[in-house]
């Protein structure tokens, strides 16, 4: 990644609907970016040096904050990406607010040094403590699908761990990006600490480039490798979570009603613009033909619109360039013999009708590609095992659902998709249970948000190994001799041997070896 010495362009919060123009931001440069990262450091020193608790304690005035502020955040929100009223205040705000709470809450406790004594009995003497240290300053670029929940959902644990943050929010949604910092700030953490920096991809590549202690990237798996590569050539660690082409496998005792309903819902919401939406739907023969004929049902009363209102279901799709590439993958699609099932009516402007495709083949765009929008294609299947084969046909693994009534053989095939989580009888909750790790597989990438996993990310462990009789020689010291080769051996014995005679055989001069008052050379 090459950042560009000026920025390219100005980046613009822009009603999804209407096109209009409401707010402006200069892209940050490489030195705007290289000053907020000098301000964050220097606030960190004083954060990390402050206590999990008071840190802590910040976190739980940004959840007072957030709440107090709710309604304002959802209307940024939903001005910025399209989405419903109900989705912005239950996907965005309510997950935030659990995150919020959650590492206020256990930040302390998971953060904890610990120690113990080694399990070898050569190193009895020895005490080791565990400690979880901030890293330093952690560079975040968001996306703008769920502009508040994933940026908040990295930037709270790192906080909590005692880091700075540079902040790059999607260019599609920078406003609810500035917010966010606006919030932290409120929350009284150190002026400088959490730096927002609204830009395009050439604000990222700087944010990468800049000296930053680690990466945390949400987006697509091409943004994804340039960003591994930038960080691979400063040696500094990254956490990413890319796309996905999540299956949902419809098993033949499935509640049909109940899967149609959770499936709709997965797919649609946010009008279908989600990493972890159910994009291809297998479903054994059996329930196949009854199961498409629930799912139009539902498909066709999905009510599509402006979503200012809360009988909104699904909102406009983020820009016009997305939905030509939908328009592009549903135009192959037919082309080869799908047939759309159902639609729902949709306006003419910002939107695309939510759309349910059968007779699918595996050469058809729609099962190739991630399809990030209202597109749901549904493939009959024999049996599991067939649906199983061709959930792993694909080089995602972020999420997948199961729907049975038979929960132990439901989990069964859901041991068996290679995913970073697996939901039974629901979808996509995954991302929004606050105490749970959630990431990818394969090229969904890896690494861990949320849970205490999230909030580890945000650390570098520090084992300091103390010996606790000072006076003892160590008896792998200098003072070789065939004595202390016999002392070894015998040591290997007792603490390796096969049988207990072996073992006792041993005991004499492991205790000789252990104990020994010679002083090394």
């Amino acid at each position: 990644m090459t950042a560009a010495p000026t920025p390219v362009r100005a980046v613009e919060s822009r009603d999804p609907a209407t096109g209009e123009v409401w707010r402006t931001f200069a892209s940050s440069d490489v030195a705007a970016v290289r000053t907020a990262l000098a301000a964050s450091r220097a606030a960190q020193k004083e954060w990390g040096a402050e206590s999990v608790r008071r840190r802590a304690r910040a976190v739980e005035r940004f959840r007072r904050t957030l709440y107090a502020r709710r309604a304002e955040v959802a209307d940024t929100i939903h001005r910025e990406s399209g989405k419903p009223a109900v989705e912005a205040a239950a996907a965005e705000i309510m997950t935030t607010l659990d995150l919020a709470r959650y590492y206020a809450g256990h930040a302390p406790r998971l953060l904890a040094a610990g120690h113990f004594t080694p399990g070898n009995i050569a190193f009895w003497r020895k005490r080791v403590r565990l400690r979880h240290e901030p890293l330093g300053v952690v560079g975040i670029i968001s996306p703008w699908n769920y502009p508040f929940m994933l940026a908040a959902g990295v930037m709270l644990p790192a906080v909590a761990a005692g880091n700075g943050v540079l902040l790059k929010p999607s260019e599609f949604t920078p406003s609810t990006g500035v917010l966010i910092g606006e919030l932290m700030a409120e929350a009284g953490v150190p002026a400088g600490l959490v730096q927002v920096l609204p830009g395009d991809g050439h604000t990222g590549a700087a944010v990468v480039e800049s000296g930053v202690d680690k990466m945390f990237f949400i987006g697509s798996a091409a943004t994804g490798r340039k960003v591994a590569a930038g960080c691979a050539q400063r040696l500094i660690p990254c956490v990413l979570e890319l796309g996905g082409s999540d299956p949902s496998i419809v098993l033949a005792d499935a509640d049909l009603d109940n899967a149609a309903s959770g499936i709709a819902w997965g797919r649609f919401s946010n009008a279908g613009q989600t990493c972890i939406a159910p994009k291809r739907i297998l479903v054994e023969s059996a329930v196949f033909d009854a199961f498409v004929e629930k799912l139009a049902a539902r498909v066709r009363a999905l009510r599509v619109g402006h979503g200012s209102g809360a009988d909104t279901d699904v909102g406009p799709i983020i820009r016009p360039s997305q939905s030509a590439a939908l328009a592009r993958q549903l135009q192959d699609a037919v082309a080869k013999g799908a047939v759309v099932a159902a639609s729902a009516a949709a306006p003419a402007g910002g939107w695309f009708a939510p759309t349910l495709l059968t007779n699918v083949t595996p050469d058809m765009l729609v099962l190739r590609e991630e399809t990030f929008g209202p597109i749901l294609p549904v493939v009959r299947v024999r049996d599991a095992d067939e649906a199983v084969r061709i959930a792993n046909e694909t080089s995602y693994g972020l999420s997948a659902s199961v729907w049975g009534r038979d929960l132990a053989h439901a989990e069964r095939v859901a041991s068996r998709l290679d995913a970073g989580t697996v939901i039974v009888n629901d979808v996509m909750v995954a991302a929004g249970i606050a105490d749970m790790p959630y990431g990818g597989v394969k090229e969904s990438g890896y690494g861990h948000s949320h849970g205490p996993g999230g909030l580890l990310e945000c650390t570098r462990t520090k084992a300091v190994v103390t010996d606790r009789l000072a006076r003892l020689r160590q008896p792998w010291w200098f003072g070789y001799s065939a004595e202390h080769a016999r002392n070894i051996d015998a040591f290997l014995r007792f603490w390796h041997g096969r049988s207990w005679s072996e073992r006792l055989g041993g005991l004499v001069r492991s205790v000789k070896l252990l104990i020994s008052h010679e002083r090394p050379i």
